[in-house]
């Protein structure tokens, strides 16, 4: 995959997203805006403190990931220097979860789940149905963009979706707000307003 970035270096947002979660960078070598004299001079850590902090990777993503709402390159850099992971390993991370972003994405995403219990309570004709309505997945509309997702873990409440807007905490729904043949011109700022398990508009 051939990414073009053209700056490396993370936002702000992106910064503190990651230090609320890790504390702020000890030292030039962790990601501190400088390096001082005392950094020059020696290291602190090695080995054995990267690897007590490798577990920190999967919610450092997730930590900049829910505050920007994807996961520059600049990001991804800044963290592999705090937690000592390699690019390749945090970017494998990154691009397998379908959650994550590598890519600007709008603030709001809807992932509707295609997964096996949902496949069986109609997510096919809700997918078929937010295409009607919004554009095919990845298109981008009224602010948000939806798209297929795995299992979301809300099989009970099938067909499923996780609405993620950048932020903001994760907004459990059910799809049935939206279930096709619905009123027309319902939309997704509809789907925001409802509460769990949807109810008559």
């Amino acid at each position: 995959m051939d990414l073009k970035y053209t700056d490396a270096t993370p936002s702000d947002a992106e910064r503190a997203a990651v230090d609320a979660l890790l504390g702020p960078p000890q030292s030039g070598w962790e990601g501190a805006a400088e390096r001082s004299d005392e950094d020059l001079r020696w290291a602190r850590g090695g080995a054995a403190a990267a690897r007590d902090r490798r577990d920190q990777l999967l919610p450092a993503l997730h930590a900049v990931n829910d505050r920007v709402g994807w996961i520059s390159e600049g990001a991804l850099d800044y963290i592999c220097r705090r937690l000592t992971v390699a690019p390749a390993e945090a970017y494998g991370v990154a691009t397998f979860y379908a959650m994550f972003a590598v890519r600007p994405r709008p603030a709001k995403v809807l992932h509707v789940c295609t997964d096996l219990a949902c496949a069986a309570r109609g997510s096919a004709a809700v997918r078929a149905d937010l295409t009607e309505r919004l554009g095919p997945a990845g298109t981008p509309a009224e602010g948000t963009v939806w798209q297929e997702s795995p299992c979301l873990g809300l099989c009970e409440r099938a067909p499923a979706a996780l609405l993620l807007r950048a932020g903001v905490d994760p907004d459990l729904r059910s799809l049935a707000q939206i279930q096709p043949g619905g009123p027309p011109g319902r939309s997704l700022g509809e789907f925001e307003e409802r509460g769990p398990g949807g109810g008559a508009p």
